[in-house]
Order: C-alpha cells, then structure tokens, then sequence
C-alpha cells in the first residue's frame, strides 16, 4: 500500500497550502494535506472540469512517454511537474525502459523539497534515474543550464510540458518553448498538453479564453506532429457532422506528441 502523508510530515511546510499538493489530492492522490484539500475545495466551484481536465492530461502524458521510451530514447525532462502523482512519468518510463534517466523540474523549491522526499522513499527508481531540480519555464536559458550536468543535450531526449504553458503569456510560451526546442537534439521529442478553451481553464491560466489548437500547433512549430496529431481529449464519440448527443463531452485537453528532425 502507498503511504499515506499526514500533516506532521517534517520538512515540508503542511500550513501553507500548495496548488501542486492540491492537484495531487485532486487526482486522488496521497501526497497532500488539510490546507491543500482545503484548496481544492475553494477552486471546484470556479473550475468544475478541473480534476477531468488533470486526470486526462496525466493519462495521456504517461502512454506518451511509455511510447517514447518504447522507440529508444532514455531521457526524460519533466518541466512544470508537479508532485509525481500516479500515473507518475518517471513509473511510466521505468517500465518501459528501465535505462532511462527521468529529471523532474519545478519552480516551487517546497514542491521541490517535497517530491524529493517521495522519491527518496519509492522503492521503485533507483536515486542516479531519477533526480528533481528546481527550475522555471519562464528561464529556458538558465533551465538548460542547470539540465547539463544531468542530461546529455548532445543525444535525443523527450521534454514534457503537461499543463505548464498556460500559466504563462501565449507569445512567452511559444519564445520560451522555442528555446527549450532548439537545445534538444535531432530525435528529441517534445510531449504537450494545455487545457482547451474555457473550459479546460487551470486555477494558473493566464489566458482568459483558454488555449486552441492553432496554439498547440504553434508550440510544435519546426517538429514533425505525431500521429493522430493534435488531439482533443476526451473524443468526441459521435460521426463528424452529427448533432450533439446525450453524453457528449466537451473537448477538455489538447495534446500532441512532436519529434525534432
């Protein structure tokens, strides 16, 4: 059985509440605590697809990376990760791949701090696979510098970005997408997923309208779009043409897979 992390864990600050431990609890997870739940709470009435719109982005994230590693890449950068709630990426890799070295990037030092700590504790990766740095987006510069050490930029490796780019300026994101891009090696792929309109808006949008397709498109920009290409999560289950149905679903997550010539 997972543990369960109770308030009284030591060296992470459990009467502040972080919007990374409240995705995690949102996603059913352990790794949260009553100021988190708390948060979770206040934001369900403003973004009511919001735990749908996090489950479909990790589903989606943890066969893209399993496919990845499947086509024999064996490293794996993580930007905006969170807490490594299940399904986790670095899990997903292993399995796949037990070779491949997962690094998880995060601007929150205590978010930092904490998915340390949970890794420390898995039993699942050994420590030299799986590291956590703290890093931000928003400095792709500074980011691929402090990834050196780390990751061999010179050989392919896959960069995720699940759910991240809105929190910034859509002509931001693309810039700051771009640079990370242009680090990576020919074979590299890039895997992506951003709440879809209204609808999938995030707690951290910045963008009031939400994001489209031709925005994911944008951020891909130069790579070769995986099949089936950018993708509208959950699918839509009528014909095209159709009219809507009892049990339709609003497309809630776009998400693409691209691969660097």
């Amino acid at each position: 059985m997972a543990p369960v992390y109770h308030d009284t864990v030591q060296a992470v600050d459990t009467s502040s509440p972080s919007l990374a431990r409240a995705y995690d609890y949102l996603l059913g997870g352990r790794a949260n605590f009553t100021a988190d739940r708390a948060l979770a709470g206040r934001l369900r009435p403003g973004y009511p697809a919001m735990s749908q719109v996090l489950s479909l982005s990790r589903a989606f994230l943890a066969r893209s990376v399993a496919d990845v590693a499947r086509a024999g890449v064996d490293q794996f950068i993580d930007v905006g990760c969170g807490l490594p709630t299940r399904p986790a990426v670095h899990e997903a890799v292993l399995r796949a791949r037990p070779d491949a070295r997962v690094v998880y990037v995060d601007r929150d030092v205590s978010v930092v701090s904490h998915a340390a700590a949970l890794l420390a504790g898995s039993p699942l990766p050994p420590p030299a696979r799986v590291r956590v740095i703290e890093g931000d987006l928003a400095e792709p510069e500074g980011l691929i510098w402090d990834l050196r050490p780390l990751v061999d930029l010179a050989k392919p490796a896959c960069l995720t970005l699940a759910l991240v780019v809105q929190a910034l300026e859509p002509e931001l994101a693309q810039a700051v997408v771009g640079v990370l891009v242009r680090a990576l090696a020919p074979g590299s792929y890039v895997v992506l997923t951003c709440g879809h309109g209204p609808a999938g808006r995030l707690p951290d949008a910045i963008s009031g309208t939400g994001l489209g397709e031709q925005d994911v498109a944008a951020f891909l920009a130069g790579l070769d779009v995986q099949p089936p290409g950018v993708a509208l999560l959950p699918r839509p289950h009528r014909e095209a043409g159709a009219g809507q149905e009892a049990g339709d679903q609003p497309g809630l997550v776009l998400c693409a897979v691209g691969r660097k010539p």
